[in-house]
């Protein structure tokens, strides 16, 4: 429990630098862009690495059953977030309505998993992810994201929706190999 935790609070408190203006644009300026963005990579990728460490050695502690059509919600969830994290790089039409499409990526894919999992591992896990996409949504809105209001031809979304598809289907499949948790029987 305590490599997981660590490794929340180191990938939290890197990323919740944006939040503090004045530090971030000081340290940004101290160390030059690109060095600032590198150590914040480093630190970042340290933090998920003890993520996925910790998850791994937590013994499994039910808290509660996850509901029999959770797995469902959780497919549905996870073509949601996938759509708005690619879209987050493509430029769809969902620039549109949110500056935020990543957050809303990892707000969903975070729902989705504390719906399908009752464990405590989990619930950290997922809460904290979830959480802190809606601070960081909140946060950016304070400091005056807004949606860009330009809309793309519906080819784009339509390839952002497809290869979301394509992605979700992939991870049934191999949810296994990747996060050590079997979806297909």
């Amino acid at each position: 429990m305590d490599t997981l935790i660590l490794g929340l609070s180191i990938f939290f408190t890197i990323h919740f630098l944006p939040s503090i203006p004045p530090l971030h644009a000081s340290l940004q300026y101290k160390l030059g862009e690109n060095v600032f963005k590198g150590i914040f990579a480093l630190i970042a990728l340290a933090g998920l690495i003890l993520i996925i460490y910790g998850m791994r050695e937590i013994e499994f502690t039910p808290l509660y059953e996850p509901p029999a059509w959770g797995k469902h919600i959780t497919s549905l969830l996870m073509l949601i977030a996938l759509y708005c994290l690619i879209s987050s790089e493509v430029k769809s039409s969902l620039r549109m309505i949110t500056a935020h499409p990543m957050l809303w990526g990892i707000t969903a894919w975070s729902a989705g998993h504390l719906i399908a999992n009752g464990d405590l591992a989990s619930v950290i896990l997922f809460g904290s992810f979830l959480v802190y996409s809606l601070f960081d949504i909140f946060s950016a809105n304070l400091r005056g994201a807004r949606p860009n209001g330009r809309t793309l031809a519906i080819k784009t979304d339509l390839i952002v929706l497809v290869s979301a598809a394509l992605v979700v289907v992939g991870l049934i499949y191999f949810h296994e190999s990747i996060a050590g948790v079997p979806l297909i029987a």
